[in-house]
């Protein structure tokens, strides 16, 4: 698999049709430093996607009669900005305009539900609540809050109760309260094939967002209970809640996606073929974005000829060092920062805690693996390093300036 010999990918995958498993399997390392392969059982954190238990989790209580939709927030959790207008709904769709907590220490640590409660409250609102939209790991934090009022216990002892336990998912549970182990260790790429060790991450900064760990095979039970279990099913709803919707090729897909440093995954399902697949990391890859496209293709007919190989030149330390500096784009408020370190031309952007290392793949030309994205340094007449052209895959190439060298 040229992804894996490449460092883009370790993990496993899974792909079923109904209750037959069309394919279940493991790749590269769970542990790089100490060989340990990736098993089929191997659990990962799986960030993003546990919003859509999370959703199960407020539709089941509104189910019971013991929360509406339209509750607004401050029924449950008082001092959050405008939360007598944002209803359970906006938090589902993300229509809150509840602010980020954008403090790098948020994430790095397991700080206790009141403590970020305490900081939410001093963030200010991003829009009016319910005039548009903004994908928000906090107002999934907000619906763990409201579950934990109304059922008088903690979201991990809920979800256990109440989803876990009755599906039989025993592989899956909190990255805080309940460590996985053994589970994947955290990787980035670096400039070859070798991967590079991730930072802590603690998932725990986003419960009900993103603190849950699991396996394929108990992913694979989700997906088939949210397919066909009448408790959990989410094809009844023209925007599902803690999913997305699309339509391909004339065929409906649900699906999800999650990354925390070090982890990717993303899970899909086909309501009408009842296919399902599971991707699961532990090599943060800009890869990773080509992959719901990737499946499709493999499921349902395409090109699926071998990706084409990154090669690598040599350039001097001197020659890299010219790139160092500050780059500024009129759309992004955060400066993105080049530096030389180790011999290498690395990169570091907003709270992210750890350098990125870029390819050389040509003159004034890079590749930067964990984003899959393209990076073309421009000279001015002198010569002299000036602007910086970022491109990713299929979008258009965004233009930074340079406005302070190293």
């Amino acid at each position: 698999m040229p992804y894996v010999a490449a460092g883009d990918f370790s993990g496993v995958v899974l792909i079923a049709k109904g209750d037959q498993i069309l394919v279940e399997k493991a790749y590269g390392k769970a542990d790089f430093e100490h060989d340990t392969a990736n098993q089929v059982g191997t659990r990962f954190p799986i960030a993003s996607l546990s919003k859509t238990f999370t959703a199960a989790a407020i539709e089941l209580l509104i189910a019971q009669g013991k929360l509406s939709l339209k509750d607004p927030l401050s029924k449950y959790v008082s001092g959050i900005s405008n939360g007598d207008r944002i209803t359970v709904e906006h938090l589902l769709l993300h229509e809150s305009g509840v602010g980020e907590l954008d403090d790098p220490d948020v994430y790095r640590q397991c700080l206790p539900n009141e403590e970020l409660l305490r900081r939410l409250r001093r963030v200010p609102p991003v829009f009016a609540p319910g005039s548009d939209d903004h994908y928000s790991n906090e107002g999934y934090f907000l619906l763990a809050m409201i579950m934990e009022k109304i059922s008088r216990s903690s979201f991990e002892t809920f979800m256990q109760k109440n989803i876990f336990d009755p599906l039989s998912l025993k592989n899956t549970g909190s990255t805080c309260m309940d460590p996985p182990s053994p589970s994947a260790s955290a990787y980035v790429p670096g400039d070859k094939a070798a991967s590079v060790v991730a930072p802590p991450f603690p998932e725990a900064a986003h419960v009900g967002s993103g603190s849950l760990y699991s396996n394929v095979g108990d992913l694979y039970a989700w997906l088939r209970a949210v397919d066909t279990n009448p408790t959990f099913r989410v094809d009844r709803l023209d925007y599902p809640y803690g999913w997305g919707k699309r339509n391909y090729s004339g065929r409906d897909l649900i699906e999800q996606s999650g990354m925390h440093e070090g982890f990717t995954s993303h899970m899909a399902l086909y309501p009408k073929d009842h296919i399902y697949a599971v991707v699961l990391s532990n090599v943060q890859s800009g890869f990773f974005n080509r992959i719901p496209k990737d499946l499709e293709l493999v499921l349902f007919g395409g090109d699926t000829s071998r990706p084409r190989e990154i090669k690598a030149v040599v350039v001097s330390v001197a020659t890299l060092q010219e790139y160092q500096g500050e780059y500024k784009a009129e759309s992004i408020p955060t400066p993105l920062r080049f530096v030389v370190r180790d011999g290498k031309l690395s990169t570091h952007w907003g709270n992210y805690p750890f350098l990125r290392v870029l390819t050389p793949t040509g003159k004034d030309e890079f590749f930067l693996r964990d984003e899959y994205a393209k990076v073309k340094f421009e000279r001015d007449g002198k010569g002299g390093i000036a602007k910086m052209v970022w491109q990713w895959p299929e979008e258009k190439p965004m233009i930074f300036t340079r406005v302070k060298p190293h």
